[in-house]
């Protein structure tokens, strides 16, 4: 039974961050790839800076991703782009 909920639990949160996804700006993400580098964001954002982008970066992959953008605009970080 308690396999069963923690499951239930990992289905929901993937489903809610399914729904509260966001598609990449292509003003920013000029490659296309779905994410956004620091060039692609400081080209944007030129005050940005690289410790900025590190904190934004949570995953540590050196991109920014959907997921990390949202939270970061949500933290202030990063404005909202229209």
């Amino acid at each position: 039974m308690l396999k069963l909920t923690k499951l239930r639990a990992v289905v929901l949160a993937l489903i809610a961050g399914v729904a509260t996804a966001q598609e990449a700006d292509p003003n920013i993400d000029v490659n296309g790839d779905g994410f956004y580098s620091f060039p692609e964001v400081g080209t944007v954002y030129p005050d940005l800076t690289d410790a900025d982008f590190t904190a934004m970066d949570t995953t540590g992959d050196g991109l920014l991703d959907m997921a990390e953008v949202a939270a970061a605009q949500d933290a202030g970080l990063m404005p909202m782009t229209e």
